[in-house]
Parts: structure tokens; C-alpha cells; sequence
């Protein structure tokens, strides 16, 4: 483990214990929160505020260290109570593998606890000391969290709708997902002491390694295998989500081809979903080279995030962030 890995995890541990504490005050409303939602996943969007952070900071921890532990543990508070609602629209039994809250204690109890981990992380952020730095880190994360709920809106608004277009998806996935990572990115620079081109590199980066890691987890919802990804194959499809592998197959295929398509989505809309279905349209994609079109799309997001650092200085940092590039796309979950 190198240097930066070893500090990053120093970093994790102690925005672990804030995210702890948090989820102990909810553990008694909802029993089990804790391993469900904190005790697990990559821990992506905290990682990378501190690597933002360090990257333009990374020999003297400034006055504003302790304040960008506290944005990376409320923008990961975030990020899980829209988990939290997210299984509750989709009706998911699974989440990592585990029962979903909702599936545990029902839908009620499950959308509480978003809303109660959301006033939490709102808590946090008003004992912020306050300054011109910290303000400017608040309006960056207010803003996040308006269009991630937009985000959402706007897909649950499209769902089974066969006419979606590459560019409807792309500001869908930019919304729910995109966002936050470049929220992240762009509140780490800020309260590292950033100036504007270290600031606008590190937004970039955010929102294009964003994209692409949407891009990347559409595209394993169709390859992974459902024991490592902890969820049924075509998860998507089968909640009516149709993804850039989908929309590519829609364009491509031959009109017969897409008269079958349209039809096996209304029939999971319906509520009839067949094992039949999935496998024929995972045989379209194949034929049609659709997931292979959309790894190559995820690609070309992650070429934009790589560029974006170069006027950032050489450390280890950023080498980290050039690394985490790559593994938005080289996964296997």
C-alpha cells in the first residue's frame, strides 16, 4: 500500500466514525442501518473529496481539514438516503447483496430513515465554523443535492420510455449520479485553497468520472454475474430503466428486432417479466455490439476526466485520481 493509500484510509476511519455516530442515533428508529448502509460499498464519493483535497493540499493540512472530513461524511449521508429511496421507487428486495431497508421493515420506515439521514447530515453542516471558504463549499453541495432529486424526478418520469434519447439519458445519469462525485471533487478543492483552474479541473473531473461510472454500472447490469453484483441480471430493464446499452440496441436494430424489443418492455411493464425476454435481449446487445458501444462511450468520459488533471500539480494524489479513472471502467462490479 503506497502513501496516499495509507493517508486516505487515515481519512476514511475517521469520516467512518462520523458516519457511525450518525447511524447510531438512527439505528434505534431502524434497527440494522448501520451494517445495511455504512458498514460497506466503496466509500467513492468521500474518497474522493479528501483526494481532491490532498492533491492541490498534500504537504500541510490547512485550517480547513476538519471541515472537509465533515462535507465528506454529509455528502456520503446523502448518497445513502437517496439509496434508501431509490430501493423504495424501484421496489428493490437486494441492495449489495443484503434485504433492503424497505424490504425489511417496508416502504414507510424506509423512506424515514432517508429523510431522518438527510436532516442529520443538514445537522452537521450547521456546526460548520463559518467562513467565505465554507460558504462557498455549502452552495456547491445545496446546489448537488437539488439536481440529484431532479435527477431522479426526471427518471422515474421516463421509465419504459422506448424513445429516450442518448442525450436525455446522459442528463439523467449526470443528475443522480454525476453530480455528487463532482460536488465532491469541486468541495475538496474549494476547501483545500484551490485557486479557479484547480478548482474547474477538479469539477471536471468529477462530473466526467461520474458519467462514466453510471455508464459502467448500466453496462454490468447486463455482464456481471448477480451473486458478485448482488442484485438480479437486467435489473434495470426489469424496473424500466432503459440504459445506454438499450438505447444504443434501439438504434441499431433491424425494425422486426425492435418491434420484439418494444414489446418484451411492455410486457415488463405490465408486471410479466420472462426469463425468456432478458435473454433475448442480452443476446441483441451482444449481436449488435451495444454494451461494446457503450464501454467505449464510458471511455471517452474517462479520457476527459484523465485531461482534466494535467494542470493539477504531480503528486501521488493525483496519480490516485488517474487510477480511480481507470477503475471506473476496468471493475467488475
Amino acid at each position: 500500500m503506497n502513501s496516499s493509500s495509507v493517508i486516505i484510509k487515515k481519512d476514511l476511519e475517521r469520516i467512518n466514525g462520523k458516519l457511525l455516530s450518525i447511524a447510531d442515533r438512527v439505528e434505534k428508529f431502524v434497527p440494522g442501518i448501520k451494517d445495511k448502509l455504512f458498514s460497506g460499498g466503496k466509500k467513492l464519493r468521500p474518497s474522493l473529496l479528501m483526494l481532491a483535497y490532498r492533491v492541490v493540499n498534500s504537504k500541510v493540512e490547512k485550517s480547513h481539514f476538519k471541515q472537509a472530513l465533515d462535507f465528506a461524511a454529509v455528502i456520503e449521508m446523502l448518497h445513502n438516503a437517496s439509496l434508501l429511496h431509490d430501493d423504495v421507487i424501484e421496489s428493490a428486495p437486494l441492495r449489495r447483496g443484503k434485504e433492503t431497508v424497505n424490504s425489511l421493515y417496508g416502504n414507510k420506515k424506509a423512506v424515514l430513515a432517508g429523510d431522518l439521514l438527510t436532516a442529520f447530515s443538514i445537522s452537521l453542516l450547521y456546526g460548520l465554523e463559518n467562513s467565505k471558504i465554507v460558504e462557498k463549499s455549502l452552495k456547491v453541495y445545496g446546489e448537488a443535492a437539488k439536481k440529484l432529486v431532479e435527477g431522479e424526478i426526471e427518471e422515474v418520469t421516463g421509465l419504459f420510455n422506448t424513445s429516450i434519447t442518448e442525450k436525455e439519458y446522459l442528463k439523467v445519469i449526470t443528475g443522480k449520479t454525476a453530480v455528487l462525485f463532482m460536488a465532491a471533487c469541486e468541495t475538496g478543492a474549494i476547501l483545500a485553497g484551490a485557486n479557479k483552474k484547480q478548482t474547474r479541473a477538479l469539477r471536471l473531473y468529477g462530473i466526467n468520472l461520474g458519467v462514466a461510472f453510471q455508464i459502467m454500472d448500466d453496462i454490468l447490469d447486463y455482464t456481471a454475474r448477480e451473486e458478485v453484483m448482488g442484485k438480479p441480471v437486467a435489473s434495470d430493464l426489469l424496473e424500466g430503466k432503459l440504459t445506454l446499452p438499450v438505447i444504443y440496441l434501439l438504434k441499431s436494430a433491424t425494425k422486426a428486432e425492435r418491434l420484439k424489443i418494444k414489446s418484451i418492455i411492455a410486457k415488463i411493464r405490465e408486471g410479466r417479466k420472462e426469463k425468456a425476454d432478458i435473454v433475448c435481449i442480452s443476446g441483441l446487445l451482444k449481436k449488435h455490439d451495444s454494451l461494446e458501444k457503450a464501454y467505449k462511450k464510458a471511455g471517452i468520459y474517462v479520457k476527459k476526466a484523465e485531461v482534466s488533471l494535467e494542470k493539477l500539480p504531480e503528486n501521488e494524489f493525483k496519480n490516485a485520481l488517474l487510477k480511480m479513472a481507470k477503475f471506473a471502467i476496468e471493475r467488475s462490479f
